[in-house]
């Protein structure tokens, strides 16, 4: 259980992280 969770964590931040660096690219873009 505890290696599921943990995999489970890892995909959320990953999609967390390409989320804000998505983010991030469009402002930079923006401005």
């Amino acid at each position: 259980m505890k290696k599921e969770m943990i995999s489970m964590d890892a995909k959320l931040m990953f999609l967390w992280m390409t989320w804000i660096f998505q983010l991030h690219n469009r402002n930079y873009l923006e401005t």
